[in-house]
């Protein structure tokens, strides 16, 4: 018995492994998104919110903001209302964030990661019939909206920590002390601090967000109060309070206070001299010209390596580098490379960049850091159109495009025989010179309504062809659907009965 008792109590002392740390949306090079996009995901806010009766009464509206923790494979844990409304828009909006299906992650140096995720949803009254305002017609007073005291979860330019966020999640986790009353229950885990930088850059309004106990919670109040100023935020070009969410981490065998954990000193944070922004009031730009990017200029310097213009390496190369206050491209690294060669060939574009224009941040030029997307691919490769900058276009449009498939279609016999009806889908190349290349039926009618819908694109004129980044010409796929039989064209005006 006694030898039972000492084995449950050696078990419920043993460490836990060491918790991962949580990425903020502002470290991390991809941002973790919706499988199917952010318009999918406001679709799906919008068509699976059940308004409580509350709302539906039109005696509750808001919203709620739920914060949760997009994890490596997709999955979103850690979900905590930030801030709610009532009890049951509060219950609804969990229901809905856990219901989701598994997102993109993050990358951070080529790696997902788990990174916290904010989500508003609103919950507002169903749509009433517009009031007769005809009354208010000749009332010419105008209301001026007073935002001297809102407080925005999001703004053009968020507020930043010196140094940036890694800065300020060192300095945090190096302030902690370990609570007495923690460690005598072992307690671990995190803490969500939910709190204000000021239009000032002080912090305020400190309060737990979601907690852990045993003192743990009072120790991170303690801690975020004593922060040194913010950047402030900005919005529309004033400065503003904004509300800022961050996860605070105690751990027995990384934590401050710990037994056996060192009191490490605080980081030195950087001169503002030093400090490497991401973005800026004015951001850098190509010195002397307004109609060349940094974009375009980067991907016009880049000497595609052989294996690349041959086609048996494609892809891109993620880059960045720091502008610096002189304008030069200077500290270039890759994040996620495609072969040594590609890499090399990256690299050495960023060297041959022009003078570029300096950021500007509270009218002193800055350093600034940019992340840049290089298309390593051959002059054969062919593209989908989202990836081009500049699409492909038919001359005149597509008004000309359908006059031109309506006017020139031969109608097959079957059509008016067995009173058929409906469209072929073709699927073509319009290539770098704007000739038609390779043509296909992706979607058949019948075999001489196909052959004629194969005819009839690749006797379409030159298009104008689709461009890159760089502005340079390149090779796209386009699709047409082809009606059968054609639709009468509209009648020119004038034209007799």
């Amino acid at each position: 018995m006694q030898a039972q008792k000492t084995t449950k109590k050696l078990a419920t002392v043993t460490k836990l492994p060491p918790t991962p740390r949580i990425y903020s949306l502002y470290e991390v090079q991809t941002r973790p998104e919706y499988a199917e996009g952010e318009y999918a995901l406001r679709q799906y806010l919008r068509s699976q919110l059940r308004q409580p009766a509350a709302v539906k009464a039109g005696k509750e509206r808001g919203t709620v903001t739920v914060y949760f923790i997009v994890q490596p494979d997709g999955r979103l844990t850690d979900a905590f209302i930030a801030q709610g409304l009532s009890a049951a828009s509060n219950a609804e909006a969990l229901r809905l964030v856990q219901a989701m299906p598994r997102w993109r992650p993050a990358r951070y140096q080529d790696k997902p990661v788990p990174v916290q995720y904010p989500i508003s949803i609103l919950f507002e009254p169903p749509v009433q019939a517009v009031p007769d305002l005809s009354g208010l017609q000749n009332e010419r007073r105008v209301v001026e909206e007073v935002l001297e005291n809102k407080v925005y979860t999001y703004v053009e330019q968020m507020p930043v920590f010196p140094g940036g966020q890694e800065y300020l999640m060192k300095y945090v986790q190096a302030s902690l002390r370990y609570p007495a009353a923690a460690l005598a229950n072992k307690v671990e885990g995190r803490v969500f601090v939910r709190f204000v930088v000021q239009p000032t850059g002080q912090v305020d309004n400190v309060e737990i967000a979601k907690g852990l106990g045993a003192d743990c919670d009072e120790e991170v109040v303690r801690v975020i109060k004593a922060l040194p100023p913010f950047e402030p935020g900005k919005q529309n070009g004033r400065t503003v309070a904004v509300q800022h969410t961050l996860p605070v981490t105690f751990n027995l065998e990384t934590t401050p206070g710990a037994p056996g954990v060192a009191i490490p000193p605080l980081p030195t944070l950087p001169k503002p001299e030093d400090k490497v922004y991401t973005y800026v009031e004015q951001m850098p730009a190509v010195a002397g010209t307004r109609e060349v990017s940094i974009a375009s200029a980067l991907q016009a310097a880049v000497v595609l390596p052989a294996d690349v213009v041959k086609g048996d390496k494609e892809g891109r190369v993620y880059l960045s580098f720091v502008v610096s206050r002189e304008g030069n491209a200077e500290e270039a690294k890759i994040i996620r490379g495609l072969c040594t060669a590609c890499d090399a060939a990256a690299l050495a574009a960023v060297a041959k960049l022009p003078r570029l224009e300096p950021g500007q941040q509270n009218g002193q030029t800055v350093r600034v850091q940019l992340t840049h997307t290089l298309q390593m691919f051959s002059p054969t490769h062919v593209f989908e159109p989202r990836e081009a900058v500049t699409q492909a276009s038919f001359n005149g449009g597509g008004v000309a495009l359908r006059q031109y498939f309506t006017e020139k279609l031969k109608e097959p016999k079957v059509l008016a025989q067995e009173q058929l009806r409906g469209a072929v889908e073709v699927r073509f190349v319009v290539q770098a010179d704007g000739k038609i290349g390779a043509a296909e039926v992706v979607r058949p009618l019948c075999r001489s309504c196909d052959e004629e819908a194969l005819r009839l694109v690749r006797a379409m004129p030159t298009w104008t062809p689709a461009r890159d980044a760089s502005g340079q010409p390149i090779a796209v796929r386009q699709n047409v659907l082809i009606p059968m039989p054609a639709p009468e064209l509209p009648r020119k005006a004038g034209s007799e009965n």
